[in-house]
């Protein structure tokens, strides 16, 4: 799982840099047609795969509609209308509705312990945000980039969800390679009005190289890892995990860019990461 935060961390800059020569649609359909390529590998090269149920057809689907067309969709909407701020803050709650929805699914009782260390991380996130400057305005005319952010986090903690029955029946690799061919159809369709539109011929072969390193990383290899978290360690503990990305995005950021760090961001980082080990106690 910590791999999957550090390659989630090295694609804002990637991601960043992508968007700023591709459409942010065009962007996404590539990213995951990469992934779909990269996903069917270890199946061309001999690993079994296991005949697809009909009775899980209708499941898988809607996994990957959700997590994989939705999601992001919902994400790239929220973002455009909010700023950077809410956006980060609203987003980390996703194991906090994580753990809801399992509760509500399972109709189990949420830890104490557990919502602890969550709480504990939102709130390093929160301080490592004010600490860069960044605003946290709730409400006025943000208000609905606000709410459609505040989805987008929920839609990841119903897909982490989702995720969990169907890898008791199929490997991550093959659950995983099956969503993502679901989010690169879907994708793909809606990016087709901005792809004849673009200049393709005009656009620097290192955006491209962005999608491709994106996709490859950040969505195929990452998707393995994140599936056979869900599968070991439950909804809840390994969606606790995805507080850690602006902890290490927010290092990266110093170390390659050389911005400025207060204490309140240090004190930040040092609540996010223990409010992890609380959870996972």
């Amino acid at each position: 799982m910590l791999g999957v935060v550090v390659i989630w961390a090295v694609n804002y800059p990637i991601a960043k840099y992508g968007l700023g020569g591709l459409d942010a649609l065009v962007f996404n359909s590539l990213r995951f047609i990469v992934a779909s390529v990269v996903l069917s590998l270890p199946f061309a090269f001999g690993v079994q795969w296991k005949r697809v149920e009909r009775r899980d057809l209708a499941e898988l689907f809607r996994a990957g509609v959700i997590g994989s067309v939705i999601y992001q969709l919902v994400f790239i909407a929220g973002l455009s209308m909010t700023t950077a701020g809410n956006a980060s803050v609203l987003l980390s709650t996703a194991p906090l509705w994580t753990v809801f929805i399992h509760a509500r699914m399972h109709r189990e009782k949420i830890r104490p312990q557990l919502l602890a260390g969550m709480a504990v991380s939102l709130c390093g996130i929160v301080m490592i945000i004010i600490g860069s400057g960044k605003k946290l305005e709730f409400g006025g005319s943000d208000i609905a980039g606000d709410l459609i952010t505040l989805t987008a986090a929920a839609l990841w903690g119903l897909t982490t969800n989702l995720q969990k029955p169907l890898l008791v029946r199929y490997s991550a690799p093959q659950l995983a390679l099956f969503l993502i061919l679901v989010g690169a159809a879907g994708l793909t369709i809606i990016a087709i009005p901005s792809a004849v539109s673009l200049p393709w011929g005009s656009i620097h072969w290192t955006y491209y190289a962005a999608a491709i390193a994106s996709g490859t990383l950040t969505i195929g290899i990452s998707s393995i890892i994140w599936a056979h978290g869900v599968h070991r360690l439950g909804p809840g503990r390994a969606a606790n995990f995805h507080n850690l990305v602006p902890v290490l995005a927010f290092i990266i950021s110093y170390l390659t860019l050389h911005e400025q760090l207060l204490p309140i961001q240090f004190v930040g980082a040092v609540a996010t990461i223990a409010g992890v080990w609380i959870a996972r106690r």
